[in-house]
């Protein structure tokens, strides 16, 4: 079988991440900071305050584009409303990673939600597709398990043992 044949026939609710944490659109910044930290995730499904209805979704990016740029205090955003990103873009359970990555690449966007008619099943990130590919890596070219993770966590945070990138001789002051 062909290497693309390969990728397309891996579907986004394989890889997806069904543990979608979900806050009211009155929800605080700070409330939303607090959830990720707490659940340590990079984003936030936002329904509307009355039914369970998704309207959009908050991400690390946003908080970072609406409240740290502009050096606001995360509980003076008294509304979720205020930082999501709205419409939440949608693919079906069937749709292929190749398709979702080319959607996410167009779009620009780290989060993609996976959806069954009005039903949010979950939420694939960069990070699962990147897990993804390290996963069929270590299986198809048998490459040594602690080489290829060490190549990988430049996504993982500092905080989990990733790496940054090396300071500036003049940052070292």
């Amino acid at each position: 079988m062909p290497e693309n044949e390969k990728t397309d026939k891996i579907f986004a609710y394989q890889i997806m991440s069904d543990n979608i944490v979900k806050a009211s659109a009155k929800s605080t910044g700070l409330d939303i900071s607090k959830l990720m930290i707490k659940k340590n995730i990079s984003s936030v499904v936002i329904t509307d305050n009355n039914s369970d209805k998704i309207i959009g979704i908050v991400t690390e990016r946003d908080l970072i584009r609406n409240v740290c740029v502009h050096n606001i205090l995360a509980n003076s955003v008294t509304a979720a409303r205020n930082l999501m990103s709205s419409p939440l873009l949608t693919v079906t359970k069937n749709t292929t990673i190749k398709e979702a990555t080319k959607l996410m690449l167009e779009k620009r966007i780290r989060h993609l939600a996976v959806g069954d008619g009005e039903e949010i099943l979950g939420i694939i990130t960069t990070r699962d597709i990147i897990n993804n590919m390290r996963i069929k890596m270590k299986q198809e070219m048998k490459i040594d398990y602690d080489i290829l993770d060490v190549m990988t966590m430049a996504d993982v945070p500092l905080e989990e043992g990733g790496f940054s990138l090396p300071l500036a001789e003049d940052e070292l002051k």
